[in-house]
């Protein structure tokens, strides 16, 4: 009996996902049944992705875990929302407008370095009450 089990742990494989080739048959197919009952539309979203879009809204609504999100935060949310077609105004709704920072060297570059490193929508700051474009512009 010791032999029979060995052999079945042998013959599974690493993966339970199957082979390659069966799995980029199964992303085809639901690219094809994607295409076909809805009309080729690619702004409709699939269930996992409403769950994301739906929790980034309560987030950036109520704050995460009884705190209020922090810049960086806010911006990273709004960034994705605005990417899954969300409006900025619908997202204006949801966050306290806040004061826009001084236009100091020292904030004017601070935000520069941010939106390089970070690379954020640009109406994403407009939540901060900044005009990354006035900031980041050469002179």
């Amino acid at each position: 009996m010791a032999r029979a089990s060995k052999k079945k742990r042998a013959r599974k494989k690493a993966t339970k996902r199957g082979s390659p080739e069966a799995i980029a048959k199964r992303k085809a197919a639901r690219k094809l049944n994607d295409l076909f009952s809805r009309g080729g539309a690619d702004a409709a979203l699939d269930g996992r992705t409403l769950k994301r879009k739906q929790r980034l809204l309560d987030e950036l609504a109520k704050g995460k875990s009884g705190r209020p999100l922090t810049a960086l935060e806010v911006l990273s949310h709004a960034d994705q929302l605005l990417s899954l077609d969300e409006s900025l105004t619908s997202l204006r709704k949801l966050v306290k407008a806040l004061p826009a920072p001084a236009r100091t060297e020292e904030n004017k570059s601070l935000l520069a370095e941010a939106q390089q490193l970070y690379d954020f929508d640009p109406k994403a700051w407009k939540l901060l009450g900044v005009d990354i474009d006035s900031f980041t512009a050469r002179r």
